[in-house]
C-alpha cells in the first residue's frame, strides 16, 4: 500500500514539473507534434536551459508524442 501511495504521489509530481515546464518554455501540445518535431523544437529553443530541466521536458514531452508507439491509446481514437 505504501508503495502505491509513493507511486502515484511521483506520478502527480511528475506530471504537474512537467506541465510547468511546458508553461515556462511555452512548449508546443506535444499530443499534436511528432517525435522528430519535439525534438527539432527542444533543440531550437532549449539552448540555455539548465540540462537537467531539458532533459526531463524532453523526456515527458516525448512521451506524449503523437507518434510514440508506447503511448497507451483509447480505444476509438
Amino acid at each position: 500500500m505504501k508503495k502505491l501511495l509513493a507511486l502515484l504521489t511521483f506520478i502527480a509530481f511528475a506530471s504537474a514539473d512537467c506541465s510547468a515546464l511546458m508553461k515556462k518554455y511555452n512548449a508546443p501540445d506535444p499530443t499534436i507534434k511528432t517525435m522528430k518535431q519535439i525534438k527539432r523544437w527542444a533543440k531550437r529553443k532549449l539552448k540555455k536551459a539548465p540540462q537537467d530541466e531539458k532533459e526531463e521536458l524532453l523526456k515527458c514531452m516525448l512521451s506524449q508524442a503523437a507518434d510514440n508507439p508506447n503511448k497507451a491509446t483509447v480505444a476509438g481514437e
